[in-house]
């Protein structure tokens, strides 16, 4: 039976531990969050790695199995693994939810393709890299065979660094998801605004 002491008396311990010398305990205290923070940091480095070589894995696969890519035909036969991209106008290459008479279809085998060159797609679009090869001069589109040679290039550039390419779409729609809640707030405020002013006015 250990003692530790108290103003009222001795208080007795059943554990050792609990009387350990200050030092001692904080020193084993120390070392066990220290294990406890690497075994953390461990963890995290494992769980990136996965999600890095799962990614690099899908690219691999995506870039060597090249899809079929057409103009969009009503008439022809949808998959649930199509992607589709706007082919007219000033925001040619933007990957579309649903199919318009002015769309590209880029037919995949698998959701992995598919979310492949739907993230592709966007990043491409986004950094207007598709602007250089518009063309006409009343309504802009863009060439089926330069949209063909484009994506198979950028996919194999892609590659090089395609964790880090999947990192900073996400990071790129994360801030577009700010941007439009900012927008709501801001009509929201312009709303306030306008009808405390408006209750001030003859009717």
């Amino acid at each position: 039976m250990v003692f530790a002491f108290h103003p009222s008396g001795l208080i007795p311990f059943p554990f050792g531990f609990l009387a350990t010398p200050p030092i001692r305990m904080l020193s084993f205290f120390f070392c066990f969050f220290s294990l406890s923070n690497y075994i953390c940091v461990a963890e995290r480095k494992r769980s990136t790695a996965q999600a890095r070589a799962k990614a690099d894995t899908n690219f691999k696969a995506s870039i060597m199995h090249s899809p079929k890519i057409h103009t969009f035909n009503p008439k022809n036969q949808t998959s649930d693994f199509d992607v589709y991209i706007l082919c007219k106008g000033l925001n040619s290459g933007k990957p579309l939810e649903k199919p318009c008479p002015n769309c590209f279809v880029i037919s995949c085998k698998n959701s992995d393709d598919m979310d492949f060159y739907k993230t592709l797609s966007f990043g491409l679009w986004k950094a207007k890299h598709f602007h250089q090869f518009l063309t006409g001069s009343v309504i802009p589109f863009i060439r089926i065979s330069d949209f063909k040679s484009t994506i198979k290039a950028q996919a194999e550039a892609v590659s090089k660094d395609k964790y880090a390419f999947v990192q900073d779409v996400h990071k790129v729609k994360l801030i577009e998801r700010k941007e439009k809640q900012m927008y709501e707030t801001l009509a929201l405020l312009a709303d306030v605004k306008k009808a405390m002013m408006y209750r001030h006015f003859k009717r």
